[in-house]
């Protein structure tokens, strides 16, 4: 996978509801929330995104590891057909939502 184009990491939240990247004269507002009644949904939203680097490179790293072979995922140890295409299914959406972090597929 090619490298991501996104503003770099870490992100975090800085002030009410607005989500910044870097510090001083550095720093840049990567987004900001609305909350609308119960701000819990707009808690979990802001967390979300604030991760949202750290959740892409994870991701990448272990589709590297499945993608070379060194993580099987559990499909080399069943020879059941039912779960070799759910783990099929389960890399198959995560390149896909690699691809999607990364500007490659269509949102």
């Amino acid at each position: 996978m090619t490298a991501p184009t996104f503003t770099p990491g870490p992100w975090r939240r800085v002030g009410h509801r607005t989500i910044a990247a870097g510090t001083g004269p550095d720093m840049r507002t990567i987004c900001e929330l609305y909350s609308w009644g119960d701000c819990t949904e707009a808690d979990g939203n802001e967390a979300l995104i604030a991760a949202a680097p750290e959740l892409h490179a994870a991701a990448a790293e272990v589709f590297a590891w499945i993608d070379c072979g060194f993580l099987t995922v559990g499909v080399l140890a069943d020879d059941s057909p039912a779960r070799a295409a759910a783990c099929g299914r389960a890399i198959d959406a995560l390149a896909a939502a690699l691809g999607k972090a990364s500007g490659r597929a269509a949102s």
